[in-house]
């Protein structure tokens, strides 16, 4: 924890500079972040938590550190030079409504924002205003925004993700008996909605019986609406992290002479209590935007790299920070700005990310894109403390 703590100190002197160059830099990347710099120091510039440490700070300082190795990595790898600096949105100075009157975003090359709601969109208006790249590398949700192809929204949306879950259940599991619990309430609502719009473009080809629960749903809710004579598959239709848990524990409660296989929302691969030894006999399935067997040799090396500078294992965010930072302003230091639009998909960056962007259109008579999307969904399959990948 005090090498973290070492890291925020460090931010906080650093003026934003990621990583100074001794050579003038061909490009300049903004990455913005949610730091909390304000709340964890005085005006005096003394630490406000003594040996502990704001747990505010910490997402933003976990993406911060994984896109540092990647521009450790870059750096020794190309000739190329960048600047890359980090704005605290959370700071004062850092605030979108007066960075966006400052020449600082006209000399961006490229924007990386782990932002969510209001900064989302300022960053997108910017990127739109002012003809920037910018990538969403977290936010699952596009807010809407029209005639903007210079964003990139990295984490899939809901959409994307159900679409995939959904093709692949007709492919593999059309003949099992099918069964969709959720609750009564307009969120669960929003998500069923979808797949029954999706199944009646396929023909309602799959036959779902769904089935409301309440919030203290025992097996009980459950063992009336599967069959022992058949393969019997269950749905969660709730994104709700407490659902999730107790639909899991449920179903590790039915008799083994009911033959049953668990699907889960895409809010699964964030939930560390499913990895555990409890759920271990449980088999499920779920999808991710992110699945770190993929980064191959770079996992082990990047776990090493974190664990010398922070005692500890690198989180999803480390990894999201490193992966995005490492394929975008790789692309930018290889193509150049224009050419990072035309080569976004590029395989060179394959071996630390599976990106595969593509155009998305509100209306199909349109040709500018609204926006770009990444439709790279991993289909994940976990059973007795073993993750295989289904595509």
């Amino acid at each position: 924890m005090k090498h973290i703590t070492a890291c925020l100190v460090l931010l906080s002197l650093s003026a934003g500079i990621l990583r100074g160059q001794d050579a003038p830099a061909a490009y300049k990347v903004g990455i913005f972040l949610p730091l909390h710099l304000d709340s964890a120091f005085s005006e005096t510039g003394a630490y406000r938590f003594g040996k502990g440490f704001p747990r505010q700070s910490l997402p933003g300082l976990e993406f911060y550190l994984g896109a540092e190795l990647a521009i450790d990595s870059l750096q020794a790898e190309r000739s190329e030079r960048v600047d890359v600096r980090i704005y605290d949105i959370r700071s004062r100075e850092g605030q979108l409504s007066i960075l966006t009157r400052m020449p600082v975003m006209d000399s961006l090359d490229l924007i990386i924002g782990q932002v969510t709601g209001t900064e989302y969109l300022q960053l997108a208006r910017i990127a739109r205003e002012k003809d920037i790249p910018f990538v969403s590398a977290t936010y699952p949700n596009d807010g809407g925004i029209k005639s903007s192809p210079q964003v990139f929204i990295a984490n899939a949306k809901l959409n994307t993700h159900l679409l995939a879950m959904f093709n692949h259940i007709l492919a593999d599991y059309g003949g099992r008996n099918i069964v969709w619990l959720r609750r009564n309430n307009p969120a669960d609502d929003r998500v069923a909605e979808v797949f029954r719009q999706l199944n009646a473009e396929k023909g309602n080809n799959l036959r779902i019986r769904t089935q409301l629960v309440p919030d203290t749903f025992s097996e009980r809710h459950i063992i009336p609406l599967i069959d022992s004579n058949k393969q019997n598959l269950i749905i969660s239709g709730s994104l709700d992290e407490r659902f999730a848990l107790r639909l899991g524990r449920n179903c590790l409660r039915i008799p083994a002479s009911y033959p049953l296989h668990v699907v889960g929302m895409p809010t699964w691969e964030g939930i560390s209590e499913l990895r555990t030894t409890e759920f271990h006999p449980l088999s499920m399935e779920y999808s991710a935007t992110l699945y770190r067997p993929r980064l191959d040799s770079w996992r082990a090396r990047m776990e090493e790299l974190y664990r010398k500078r922070t005692f500890s294992k690198p989180s999803d965010l480390v990894f999201r920070g490193f992966q995005t930072t490492y394929h975008f302003v790789g692309l930018l230091m290889k193509f150049g700005e224009k050419g990072l639009r035309e080569q976004m998909n590029d395989r060179s960056a394959k071996g630390v990310s599976d990106f595969d962007f593509q155009p998305v259109r509100w209306s199909r008579s349109s040709e500018t894109p609204d926006y770009q999307e990444n439709k790279r969904i991993y289909l994940i399959r976990r059973q007795f403390g073993q993750t295989q990948l289904l595509n």
